[in-house]
């Protein structure tokens, strides 16, 4: 794909997709769980965290295709995304505030985000629902630094 630069490596077992690595984690668990799940967890340095799926591109690659057997498959994953509970604004887990109008949040109680496979749209989740996740890491420029970063612990899961 022309999205890729293949100066920029990943983690063994990651997925390359535009400008950071993913790993898809098919356990459904809380938004916590999976936040602590993947920020656990450092390669290059960098300390992983929970999806921040900014732009419908980047949404794009956790669709599902929109024709052939797999087409009605949908699934909801927990992102980066959640409600800031000083100031009531959203914001991803780099710190960084999602566009106006992007998303689908207007109830006022549910605190987290999570993508909706089947829309691509962003919507509003209880932090409690269990769902499946995918971590983000930033790409790293350079050779490869093994695959310590696939021990996962696997204790949230149990």
């Amino acid at each position: 794909l022309a999205f890729f630069n293949n100066s920029l490596v990943c983690p063994d077992g990651w997925m390359a997709s535009l400008h950071s690595c993913w790993y898809p984690v098919e356990n459904r668990v809380t938004w916590t769980a999976a936040s602590q799940f993947c920020s656990e967890h450092t390669w290059g340095g960098v300390r992983g965290r929970l999806l921040d799926a900014k732009t419908a591109v980047e949404r794009s690659f956790v669709a599902p295709p929109s024709s052939g057997s797999d087409a009605s498959y949908f699934s909801y994953f927990h992102t980066g995304l959640k409600r800031n509970a000083s100031n009531n604004q959203w914001v991803w887990g780099d710190g960084t505030q999602p566009e106006v109008g992007a998303f689908y949040m207007g109830r006022p109680a549910p605190n987290c985000a999570a993508l909706d496979t089947f829309t691509g749209a962003m919507v509003d989740v209880t932090c409690g629902l269990q769902l499946k996740f995918i971590c983000q890491i930033d790409k790293y420029i350079g050779e490869r630094l093994g695959s310590n970063w696939m021990n996962f612990n696997v204790e949230y899961f149990s």
